[in-house]
């Protein structure tokens, strides 16, 4: 019976016990049994060579292939670290020594392993490998050979600096660092981090790996690494699968080339908006209104006002097509949005205009950017959720991804204000105010905002 027919609880549970170790490259299986093999190798035409070894009591154990593993295979552990290879097979190697003189065989055994797992844990010194030498003395005693606190010295400890100086040149020979580097923290360190995960402390990267049980397979710099890593691909990946007509503001407010500075002012400040795209009767694309530059030609107009000595009339109302700039590019629906960042950067670049055929059809703006980034953000999630997410399965987990996708967001409301998510800076709020105040100076007009922003919304291409 294949296994995808199985009910969905069972193929998770069957799942458990599968590999859970990702895939390795050619390179790195060849570079760790390679670099194991010649360490034992090196280390026991050593033994071999000296003579008497083994009167002498230096002589191999099993444990040094475990080590080799780590050392090898597995450099970056903290479990394969210098100080916890060197201080775990020294102490697994005294504490049965020690329990033998309390308590004999078969008594003995799992106080001595035990006992030792317990002095390498409160050393922050745990080496599995060495949990063996601990057995090992237990097992020599009980045939007949006593060892001594001197067994810690020779062979153990000889042999073990032995493998780490091999460990330390072998490893570097391919890029590796061994030992591991500690994690650079500094106020100015975390001044130029980049992501959350760059501006946590050792203490806090420590504390975190201890809250999950993970502080023996994994270190803080690597852990801070692979979270920087990870925040950025998961970002570039979300920026590069939305696409700009799924995040746009559909059918935006806009203005005509004729509309008079006054019908601007009131929709920005009625819409709270920074800018306004220009189109003609038709719905096709012409330019964008920018809030400084209607304020720069209204400050203008009111200079002309105040002069004290003023022998002809106000000039007329100023117009958008006096005002608003023809040179924004505009971008097509299916543009991915992780291209427009750059633009979006730029102090200057407010919006995005979105057109299909001239035609303009949505704006982006940056509001709309950091909107998508919140709402896939882990604090938008519970943590329930995201261990459900983790324990799917992998044949419905493309279906909920596609679920999830941008493009399944839900669509804004026709006419709906970009600005309406997010707040307003300082400078564009303290910009606002004085437009709105301006506008109190002009003459009334006989359309009301609600009715003049719907007359503009009904202009808007469907």
């Amino acid at each position: 019976m294949p296994i995808s027919r199985l009910p969905k609880n069972v193929r998770r549970q069957l799942r458990r016990f599968g590999p859970s170790m990702g895939r390795r490259p050619a390179v790195d299986i060849l570079r760790g049994a390679v670099g194991a093999g010649v360490a034992i190798l090196v280390v026991t035409f050593i033994v071999a060579t000296l003579p008497h070894s083994r009167q002498a009591g230096i002589y191999l154990v099993s444990s040094f292939a475990s080590m080799a593993v780590l050392l090898f295979v597995l450099p970056n552990s903290p479990l394969a670290q210098p100080w916890s290879a060197m201080m775990g097979m020294m102490i697994s190697a005294v504490v049965p020594v020690a329990v033998l003189m309390v308590t004999p065989p078969p008594y003995a055994d799992g106080l001595a392993v035990g006992g030792s797992i317990a002095a390498m844990m409160a050393a922050r010194a745990l080496h599995p490998p060495a949990a063996g030498i601990a057995l090992l003395v237990i097992l020599e005693h009980e045939a007949g050979r006593r060892l001594g606190f001197d067994f810690a010295i020779f062979p153990i400890a000889v042999m073990t600096v032995l493998m780490i100086g091999f460990a330390m040149v072998w490893n570097r020979l391919f890029g590796i660092s061994y030992p591991t580097r500690p994690l650079a923290y500094s106020p100015a360190h975390v001044g130029r981090a980049r992501g959350p995960a760059r501006s946590l402390s050792q203490r806090d990267l420590s504390n975190l790996l201890v809250e999950f049980n993970q502080s023996a397979n994994m270190d803080p710099a690597d852990l801070a690494r692979l979270m920087a890593v990870a925040e950025h691909r998961a970002a570039e990946s979300l920026l590069a699968d939305t696409h700009v007509r799924d995040l746009m503001t559909q059918n935006p407010v806009t203005v005509s080339p004729e509309a008079p500075l006054s019908e601007i002012v009131r929709k920005m400040t009625a819409l709270n908006v920074h800018t306004l795209p220009v189109v003609d009767n038709s719905g096709y694309y012409l330019g964008v209104v920018d809030q400084h530059d209607a304020l720069e030609e209204l400050f203008k107009e009111f200079d002309i006002l105040r002069r004290p000595l003023r022998f002809r009339a106000a000039p007329p109302e100023a117009e958008v097509r006096a005002i608003f700039h023809t040179d924004i590019e505009t971008v097509e629906g299916d543009t991915p949005v992780g291209q427009l960042l750059e633009r979006l950067a730029r102090r200057e670049a407010r919006v995005v205009p979105v057109t299909e055929s001239g035609r303009l059809v949505g704006i982006l703006t940056r509001t709309d950017i950091i909107a998508l980034l919140l709402e896939h953000s882990p604090a938008a999630h519970s943590e329930a959720e995201l261990e459900e997410e983790g324990d799917e399965d992998e044949e419905d987990a493309p279906q909920k991804r596609e679920d999830a996708s941008p493009g399944t967001r839900a669509t804004k409301r026709p006419g709906e204000a970009p600005a309406s998510k997010g707040k307003t800076d300082p400078e564009d709020a303290e910009l606002a105010a004085e437009l709105h105040q301006s506008a109190a100076h002009r003459p009334p007009v006989h359309e009301d905002t609600q009715h003049d922003t719907a007359q503009s919304r009904a202009e808007s291409p469907k």
